[in-house]
């Protein structure tokens, strides 16, 4: 018996997982439970499902989409993964107030959401650490903005910019002021650097922490809680993604003032703006 299209695509999450997984290729009952850890028990009425409603088609054990199933999968893909990537950070996009996420900043989310296949990591804190700190040794340049107050990227920029390499970080106004708290001294030293400069947001504008270098781009959205994980963090490669931090980047570089030194020493945020 026939049912809604769109309730068999998106009210079965194991639905969902299949008809993404068989987009790849045809695929045997044996790889399928494999591939998506389950089991014949659970796989096959999700099948059965699919197969009454015209978008998996099976010969013998050998299980492939449909044609119509490959047209309603393509159109579907980004709309699961808009789906997830809200639903796992739904702490962030659930505390940006209202004007603190410019339209354009969905635009480039969407864009993001191509890119994770791509070659993307979710990985644990440690992991995305380290790796995170050898692309900064060995970029260029790089691109950082900071909406929360963990300090722990601006602190390896700052170390790495006084050994020449050319650093750029947008600030949101109450982690710039944790960051000038801590680091009193080194921004005092920084900022004369030609290599080094600050850009700071005011008002409600929430993007979400990126750091882009080289040859990847790390994502995280997180609200600054002291006992939130890394699972919302999300590490990108290739050109594309570069690209993608790069333009994002420059978006809000546009909309934030540039720190400089003031004659007494001490910074202060410049009202001109590129």
């Amino acid at each position: 018996m026939r049912s809604s299209l769109i309730t068999v695509l998106l009210s079965s999450e194991k639905r969902t997982d299949l008809l993404l997984f068989l987009k790849e290729k045809p695929k045997t009952i044996e790889e399928i439970n494999s591939e998506l850890d389950t089991n014949s028990v659970a796989i096959l009425p999700q099948l059965k499902r699919l197969k009454e409603n015209g978008l998996v088609v099976q010969e013998d054990r050998v299980y492939s989409l449909s044609l119509l199933g490959k047209i309603l999968v393509r159109r579907m893909e980004s709309l699961v993964k808009a789906f997830r990537l809200l639903e796992d950070n739904y702490d962030y996009w659930s505390g940006v107030k209202p004007g603190g996420a410019p339209l354009v900043l969905f635009k480039l989310m969407e864009e993001l959401m191509v890119l994770i296949p791509d070659r993307c990591q979710c990985g644990d804190a440690s992991s995305v650490h380290r790796e995170m700190t050898e692309a900064f040794c060995s970029s260029k340049h790089i691109l950082l903005i900071i909406s929360h107050r963990d300090l722990r990227y601006p602190g390896i920029c700052a170390e790495n910019a006084k050994k020449g390499l050319k650093a750029s970080i947008i600030f949101t106004q109450p982690a710039f002021e944790k960051f000038a708290e801590e680091f009193k001294e080194e921004l005092d030293t920084l900022l004369p650097l030609e290599n080094f400069e600050i850009y700071v947001l005011d008002g409600d504008v929430t993007p979400p922490t990126i750091a882009v270098t080289d040859t990847m781009v790390l994502t995280c959205f997180s609200t600054g809680k002291s006992d939130e994980t890394d699972n919302n963090t999300m590490v990108s490669f290739g050109e594309k993604a570069v690209r993608w931090g790069q333009e994002t980047f420059e978006y809000f570089r546009v909309l934030a003032k540039p720190l400089a030194p003031a004659p007494s020493n001490q910074a202060h945020i410049s009202d001109c703006k590129d």
